[in-house]
């Protein structure tokens, strides 16, 4: 029995079974090597060029054309390459040692299946489980139950503008709306309808599903926090501001593209209301038999200062390195999560370490933007730069302060942790992850706007990348896939 987070530490430190968190990038789980022994990371995006000693790259080779990012992670464990790694990896245990660990962000039965054969134990709910709690519809009902309310709704079947405007009327929800489908990723399948005209836009999608949720649209502020529910309770981390919509960063009118933790962000009582809400999600998680990390978001009504649900996604999510990175003087959540999962009895008081994070929100500041490619052209990159740590020149110039693998290289006000995504030779399509930023510095001012450092920032990091229009038989290429979004380094 762990009980104090001295223990926890040591356990983690001293760990020998082998650990591989999946992902098409590292960028989820940064750091998790600096506390887990035994930890690598299984990529197919090399955002550090060979320099993190636990990030593996399996070397490319023909492939089937990526639809999700679950093919993408099927082909990293299917490589003969991840094969040898996991057999070599093992060599120092007794062969009655439990299985290898393996998790990941997305994953489904075959993954699953695959796992299975290679003898890997998924530190995750069963995927029948995630994809269940995954439903938009199915959380604000599991909300509604545990008191944790959603912005006035309906739940309904959409198949034309007017039924639209029948539902709104009957369950008084105004004259503007935003929609949203069951199953989504960063807004792109949350709509804003005003009228008709908007409606058509995205007809086809919202017709399509069996059930809709259609939502008041309210005068609001967008704010993320994790969580992890386990035996001994929910565990919960800070509060952050998001950054939704923006149009340097974003193609998606709904898109989320960073997040803001800073000390004026929100009221204490916010954070409190929020941890609440938060705890009694957890509970009702756990009681309906998912265990680990979640996430929320809600959305916080400017005139009335009340906390509604906004979604609720049960994985690591896009916040999962910010929210680990501001807890490093406490315990990660990812680490309750692996200890939920390791099957490793632990006794941590939740309520005290929630207080803790209540009480260090009044010091942190960090924060980061996710660009995206938001032009309709394609386009290949020429040059990118290298991941590490940046400053910025008073011509408003990104300079290498130094290339590294470490966010927290970066500590002072006046530096950023950039962690590349595409590379050079890479296509750049509508809506593909360009970087991700770290900051030491608030991004939002009073008015929920990009303050004018964070916008210089902006232009400086798009600025590094050097772009170039396709040849015609680069572009012949493309024409050929129904998504070039799968198109990676230059090859199908």
């Amino acid at each position: 029995m762990l009980t104090t987070v001295t223990q926890i530490k040591k356990f983690w430190r001293t760990n020998t079974l082998p650990l591989y968190f999946v992902s098409p990038s590292a960028f989820n789980l940064l750091g998790l090597n600096t506390w887990v022994k035994n930890a690598f990371f299984i990529c197919y995006i090399n955002s550090f060029d060979g320099r993190h000693r636990h990030v593996r790259i399996p070397t490319h080779q023909d492939h089937p054309v990526f639809e999700h990012l679950e093919d993408i992670n099927h082909y990293l464990l299917s490589h003969k390459t991840t094969s040898d790694w996991l057999i070599q990896d093992r060599l120092h245990l007794d062969k009655k040692a439990p299985k290898s660990k393996v998790f990941f962000l997305f994953f489904d039965r075959n993954i699953e299946a695959l796992c299975k054969a290679l003898r890997l134990d998924i530190c995750l709910p069963s995927f029948k489980q995630v994809k269940h709690f995954d439903s938009k519809i199915y959380t604000t009902q599991l909300g509604n139950a545990a008191g944790v309310h959603s912005v006035p709704n309906a739940l309904a079947k959409i198949d034309s503008y007017d039924t639209l405007c029948q539902i709104a009327k009957k369950h008084k929800l105004g004259k503007k709306w935003v929609l949203q489908t069951p199953y989504g990723d960063s807004g792109k399948t949350t709509f804003f309808i005003s009228n008709k005209k908007d409606y058509d836009i995205y007809a086809d999608q919202i017709e399509s599903e069996p059930l809709i949720k259609v939502m008041k649209r309210i005068r609001c502020v967008s704010a993320a926090i994790e969580g992890c529910t386990t035996s001994c309770g929910t565990f919960v981390g800070p509060l952050m501001r998001e950054l939704i919509g923006i149009p340097s960063l974003t193609p998606y009118q709904g898109g989320w593209c960073g997040n803001d933790i800073s000390p004026d962000g929100f009221s204490s009582d916010i954070h409190t209301q929020a941890k609440e809400l938060t705890v009694k999600l957890g509970h009702a998680l756990y009681q309906e038999g998912y265990r680990g990390y979640f996430e929320v978001d809600y959305l916080l009504d400017c005139d009335t200062d009340t906390m509604y649900l906004g979604e609720l996604n049960p994985r690591f999510s896009g916040i999962s390195a910010l929210t680990n990175f501001a807890l490093r003087s406490l315990l990660p959540l990812f680490l309750f999560h692996l200890l939920e999962f390791f099957c490793v009895p632990f006794s941590i008081n939740p309520e005290i370490y929630n207080q803790k994070v209540l009480s260090r929100l009044s010091v942190m500041t960090s924060g980061q933007l996710i660009f995206k490619y938001t032009p309709y052209d394609l386009k290949m990159v020429m040059k990118a730069p290298v991941s590490g740590v940046y400053i910025l020149s008073d011509e408003g110039e990104l300079i290498l302060k130094k290339q590294g693998v470490n966010r927290l290289l970066a500590s002072e006000p006046h530096e950023i942790f950039l962690f590349r995504i595409l590379a050079e030779h890479d296509y750049l399509y509508h809506g593909a992850d360009m970087a991700i930023v770290f900051f030491n510095i608030p991004l939002l001012d009073d008015t929920q706007t990009l303050t004018p450092t964070a916008q210089r920032w902006i232009q400086a990091v798009q600025n590094t990348f050097q772009l170039r229009h396709l040849t015609a038989e680069e572009q012949n290429l493309v024409d050929r896939y129904r998504n070039p979004g799968v198109l990676l380094k230059g090859t199908p």
